[in-house]
């Protein structure tokens, strides 16, 4: 088992829901916040910590006075780019440097509106493997749509070229395969989705294995047989996909005794961990076994939090976690070995 300790602990001024350590500085995490006033009207903040030392220190809050923040991630291909998906149909792009005041700069280079309707809410956003330039974000209408990022250094902008309805009710998440040639979507309508973007269609979905909505999908860079997807059930599912018609299928199952709403692998890919969100359920570690139907809960925890824990990371090389949880507005920094 692994032994995680609490290291710090802080209040965010409005509640969190995701949150990314900076790929190659562990001393500061970027949190992104969400508020639904009684009004109807929603905004929130990009707010930086540091926590060099194990202590968590705010160093600056940049307002969304229009919109909320619903996700975030630093591009895989570039450390300095970081994408967050907006309440009012909206990405942006922010450029990120190490230096200034604050020993970290958080700069807007681009607000894209990418969806019909500013209602429509953009739920997740994800980069692909292989393509620096494309990202997959998925709306709560139901669709995901395929964008394209021409970027410079202080202008950048973001250009809609696929679109597919891929589910009846919310579009959750969204997940490339390793190699970046298939799309793999998860709706509210407990619907998961294979898209193949070279031949451009679905290839196929199962609406059977997932007991409520999918809500997360994590596939390995070191592994293409399979991905993990996380649901409202509060099951983890490990998928084989080297079925008959490239047809995945479940091998194993994990209750982890909440909600399954984000899975994120450690950044050190011989560590073989992913750190799950289960929302009220806490956060777990599990193990990724090279057998597929031997992943197991490897660390728990279950103080700390309150509230819905729907955002997560692991330092680069500090040896620390972060979580974070909603109506309590707990930012946690843990320590683990």
């Amino acid at each position: 088992m692994v032994h995680i300790s609490l290291a710090s602990s802080t209040l965010t001024q409005l509640p969190p829901c995701a949150l990314a350590f900076h790929p190659s500085d562990s001393r500061f995490v970027v949190v992104g916040t969400y508020k639904l006033e009684q009004d109807g009207c929603r905004h929130g903040a990009l707010q930086v910590y540091e926590c060099d030392g194990g202590k968590l220190k705010l160093c600056n809050t940049i307002e969304s006075q229009d919109s909320s923040i619903l996700d975030l991630k630093f591009s895989p291909h570039d450390c300095s780019l970081l994408a967050s998906t907006h309440s009012t149909g909206k990405v942006c792009l922010w450029r990120v440097s190490l230096s200034g005041e604050h020993g970290i700069d958080v700069d807007l280079i681009s607000a894209c509106e990418i969806t019909d309707s500013s209602d429509t809410l953009v739920l997740s956003v994800c980069f692909s493997p292989i393509d620096p330039a494309v990202i997959s974000v998925t709306l709560s209408s139901g669709e995901w749509r395929l964008c394209s990022i021409s970027s410079e250094s202080s202008v950048a902008t973001v250009q809609v070229q696929k679109k597919f309805m891929a589910h009846s009710l919310e579009a959750w998440t969204s997940a490339f395969s390793s190699n970046g040639s298939m799309l793999f979507s998860g709706g509210d309508d407990s619907c998961l989705s294979a898209h193949d973007l070279r031949a451009g269609m679905q290839v196929w979905q199962d609406r059977r294995s997932h007991g409520a909505g999918v809500t997360s999908i994590l596939s390995f860079p070191y592994n293409e047989s399979q991905i993990w997807t996380g649901s409202y059930d509060e099951k983890l599912r490990v998928w084989d996909l080297r079925g008959a018609h490239r047809k995945g299928s479940v091998v194993n199952e994990l209750s982890l005794g909440g909600g399954v709403w984000r899975l994120t692998h450690h950044p050190k890919l011989a560590e073989k961990l992913v750190l799950s969100c289960c929302m009220h359920g806490g956060a777990r570690l599990i193990n990724a076994s090279d057998e597929l139907s031997d992943s197991s809960v490897v660390g728990i925890i279950t103080d700390g939090h309150e509230s819905m824990v729907y955002g997560g990371d692991w330092s680069s090389d500090t040896g620390y976690l972060a979580t974070c949880s909603f109506y309590d507005r707990k930012l946690n920094l843990w320590s683990y070995r």
